[in-house]
């Protein structure tokens, strides 16, 4: 069975479905893939906020996933507490690839090696091996975004996260962009106090790292 988290469905939101491809930077997309995992754990009261520092409040939590329990024990590891941002830039590798692993394997998606251009290598492409289960995340968070009432927690998370990374053009919820802006907005403003702290986190993160592609 296919395990439904928010990492994975970042990861689905954040590509296209037929093309494999990236809608957003990979820089932007490791941050909201690490964003979603620090969610997940948050709604499992594994992990809590104190101030603007992340802290181990369950260390034994309730799920068995191989992602959650490594950033536990990552966070768990350090004699302190340390940022969002620290945490988004030291475990973007790490939960990357951990999540397309995971996608990979549960025949959701396949992966395709980048190539070389110039002196970079393209990012991967993770085209649909199962559509239904590859649109899905997407498909959701949309209907949510159009039916307010139906929007829930986690929903709102993988919103916040989406605004944080200013990405909203990413959705389709058959408005103009202000529209689709003020519903993600709207959905992130539903978000208990910790996971607001993280999505203020997320936007210190993402600044640092348009402030290294500008340079």
């Amino acid at each position: 069975m296919v395990q439904d988290t928010l990492a994975r469905r970042m990861f689905l939101i954040l590509h296209n479905p037929f093309t494999g491809k990236p809608e957003i930077g990979h820089d932007l997309l490791k941050c909201g893939l690490v964003a979603a995992a620090l969610a997940d754990l948050m709604l499992e009261r594994r992990l809590g906020m104190e101030n603007d520092r992340i802290v181990v409040a369950d260390p034994r939590g309730t799920g068995v996933d191989e992602i959650g329990a490594f950033v536990v024990e990552s966070i768990q590891r350090q004699p302190s507490a340390h940022t969002v941002r620290s945490w988004v830039e030291a475990l973007t590798d790490v939960v990357y690839e951990l999540v397309a692993r995971g996608l990979v394997t549960d025949g959701v998606v396949r992966r395709e090696q980048g190539g070389r251009r110039l002196l970079r290598r393209t990012a991967d492409r993770f085209p649909a091996v199962d559509l239904l289960q590859a649109a899905r995340p997407r498909v959701r968070l949309e209907h949510m975004l159009r039916v307010p009432r139906e929007m829930d927690v986690p929903g709102a998370a993988l919103a916040g996260i989406i605004r944080a990374l200013e990405v909203e053009r990413v959705l389709d919820v058959d408005r103009d962009r202000a529209e689709v802006r003020s519903a993600v907005a709207a959905a992130a403003e539903q978000l208990p106090i910790d996971l607001k702290s993280l999505v203020d986190g997320v936007e210190s993160a993402v600044s640092a790292i348009s402030l290294t592609i500008r340079r």
